[in-house]
């Protein structure tokens, strides 16, 4: 099966996340905005190429000492790649590079050396493979493929990378050029979206700093509680007052001492909810 590197879905976002940071450490911000934009249309949850990347990334990122389970993380996977639509997907890559063409130069775009190319190359032959109508006709090409990433799952060299990182960058001071990085492309990407005290969580959810994290969490609930307080006595619909009731109930019962992503969503949405209810009463008043 021939691999064409411009629909491996895993080398379509390494290339696009690195035209954001790229374009950050060379003060291109319109590149580092279209690259983000591109990403934030075509990876977000629910999207094909979401679904994909995500199977993709399931066996670029794992490691197990167990050649066993690594056949099953592998076979799992392509279990679920199968399940994919290949019309679909083939017309939202299409898509998507109709828009980096007409972004980027293409050239220059799919330039940059990738480490593990013949690893990214056998993960997407295997994925396409395993809905294909006309799978790998040889045995021994498939085995060979197979084989490869099983070897890969087990000396992963990109999850050993990924946590060198994680441990280099945790041992750095907060304002480290990586967090600056992701400070800057999220400022830009959600400046009018959220209000100073969403940014703040976030940031702080990011750079992993528990005790920020917990102080802005803690006070951000205590004014969504005013609110809810405020709104329950303002409010004559007894079906409206009942889940404004119900939601201060579940808010009280939400663990904000550990950074944990649901209970960040949660509280994010909290938040939304807290902001169009003070503009409510405001209206009303």
């Amino acid at each position: 099966m021939k691999h064409n590197k411009k629909k491996n879905i895993g080398i379509l976002f390494e290339a696009l996340t690195r035209q954001v940071v790229e374009g950050t450490l060379n003060g291109n911000e319109a590149a580092s905005q279209k690259a983000s934009k591109l990403i934030n249309k075509y990876f977000k949850r629910g999207k094909f190429l979401y679904e994909e990347l995500s199977l993709f990334n399931t066996l670029l990122y794992n490691q197990t000492d167990s050649h066993r389970v690594a056949d099953k993380i592998l076979q799992t996977t392509l279990v679920y790649a199968k399940g994919l639509n290949p019309k679909q997907l083939a017309e939202a890559k299409e898509a998507l590079l109709s828009e980096i063409s007409s972004t980027f130069k293409i050239k220059e775009f799919f330039a940059t050396k990738i480490p593990n190319y013949k690893i990214y190359a056998s993960i997407q032959q295997l994925l396409d493979d395993s809905r294909s109508q006309q799978p790998i006709n040889e045995i021994a090409q498939k085995i060979t493929l197979e084989e490869a990433v099983l070897d890969h799952l087990i000396n992963n060299s990109e999850y050993q990378r990924i946590n060198l990182y994680k441990k280099t960058f945790k041992s750095l001071p907060v304002d480290n050029l990586t967090n600056k990085i992701l400070q800057t492309n999220f400022n830009q990407k959600y400046d009018e979206q959220f209000d100073s005290s969403q940014k703040q969580l976030l940031s702080s959810f990011i750079n992993e700093n528990l005790d920020k994290y917990q102080e802005v969490a803690n006070k951000s609930v205590e004014d969504i509680d005013r609110v809810l307080t405020e709104a329950i006595d303002n409010v004559n619909e007894p079906i409206l007052k009942a889940r404004l009731e119900d939601a201060k109930e579940v808010l009280e019962e939400v663990n904000f001492h550990e950074l944990d992503e649901d209970n960040l969503s949660s509280l994010m949405t909290y938040m939304d909810l807290a902001k169009d209810l003070q503009e409510e009463i405001k209206d009303a008043s």
